[in-house]
């Protein structure tokens, strides 16, 4: 199974499925699903697989995107020192080939819980287009999971809950004239400096939750102004992007965004995603990390553990993709992980 579980990872990694071009991988999960005889529900670009559930077991999910960022890898499918190299290596094709490999390992076997699986498209993109809300809103498959993995790249640590997300447009406003004669105007950039500072001066801020313990961020990413290089702008626009701990509520994070401008700009948010739960007190999961000895961490990220949460559904994050590979120039996965990862599950739920 081990070699079976290493070409499907090259398999998969040949097939461009950079965000928002998913048919091609879709098409070809969708054939390998009917192949060990699953049943299947096909959303756009998205399935979830699954056999009978039987009354007297508990249910395991397995979650995994299709889709990649876009970047660039010269030595895409090539196995070198032990890495396979590809787009998508660790985030997450890697966590996709061990799905495939513990579908095929169970199509004639019975697993100890019911397994589904399910396979989606346009996570790396924002959060209202993400592939996994209309399988949860329209389906009422995922929601029969007593606890979610989510494959996302951990080095085969539980990674508990998850950080939200927002995005929020800082704008600053002034009166645009000739740089030679600024008096005439008033320049929207150096409206900017205080808040700037105090951004700058933000830090990592460290939040307890669950006994897990998660750093808060907030940074300016992007620019935009109007005007040249000879024009007092009389537009500034900042994107701040604020990363906060579970246990925090939108509301609550926005609120954090509105003090830290102190009435300076005018705030507008773009992107608001939430933040996941910590469900060390699921049964499940702590019989699994029990069993396995495994590390335990906070998640210093979002994933969509946070958007399963919000539909009541215990999820952690437990994948063999290298967190520092993701999103990377060449990026790759160790071979060891990927067996390792595929292992613990098919011990688990033999």
């Amino acid at each position: 199974m081990e070699n079976k579980l290493i070409n499907y990872l090259i398999e998969l990694l040949k097939i461009p499925s950079v965000i928002g071009n998913e048919k091609q991988i879709a098409d070809f999960v969708e054939v390998f699903i009917k192949n060990q005889n699953y049943q299947f529900i096909r959303h756009n670009n998205s399935l979830i697989a699954f056999k009978d559930f039987s009354p007297h077991k508990k249910t395991i999910g397995l979650l995994g995107h299709l889709d990649t960022v876009p970047g660039e890898n010269e030595f895409t499918g090539e196995i070198i020192d032990g890495k396979v190299y590809g787009l998508g290596a660790s985030d997450m094709k890697s966590g996709i080939a061990v799905m495939m490999a513990i579908m095929e390992r169970f199509k004639n076997q019975d697993s100890k819980y019911n397994l589904v699986f399910v396979f989606y498209e346009k996570e790396e993109g924002p959060y209202k287009d993400n592939g996994l809300e209309p399988l949860l809103s329209k389906y009422d498959v995922i929601q029969k999971s007593d606890l979610v993995f989510a494959l996302e790249p951990t080095n085969n640590v539980i990674q508990v809950g998850c950080l939200g997300t927002l995005h929020a447009s800082i704008i600053f406003e002034g009166k645009r004239a000739h740089s030679a004669r600024p008096w005439q105007g008033e320049n929207a950039i150096h409206k900017a400096a205080n808040f700037l500072k105090r951004l700058a001066d933000y830090g990592i801020r460290e939040y307890e939750f669950e006994g897990m313990k998660y750093m808060e961020v907030m940074n300016a990413t992007m620019v935009e102004f109007s005007g040249g290089r000879n024009i007092i702008p009389d537009k500034f626009v900042i994107n701040v992007n604020y990363r906060f701990a579970p246990g925090k509520t939108i509301e609550q994070a926005k609120k954090d965004v509105i003090e830290l401008v102190n009435n300076e700009a005018k705030v507008e948010f773009t992107d608001l995603c939430p933040s996941g739960n910590v469900c060390l007190y699921n049964p499940i999961l702590a019989d699994f990390i029990e069993k396995f000895q495994l590390p335990v961490e906070p998640k210093q990220a979002w994933t969509d553990v946070a958007r399963l949460s919000l539909y009541g559904i215990d999820a952690v994050n437990f994948g063999p993709g290298d967190p520092a590979q993701a999103h990377q120039k060449n990026e790759f996965v160790p071979i060891n992980n990927v067996i390792k990862s595929f292992s613990i599950f098919e011990k688990f739920l033999s």
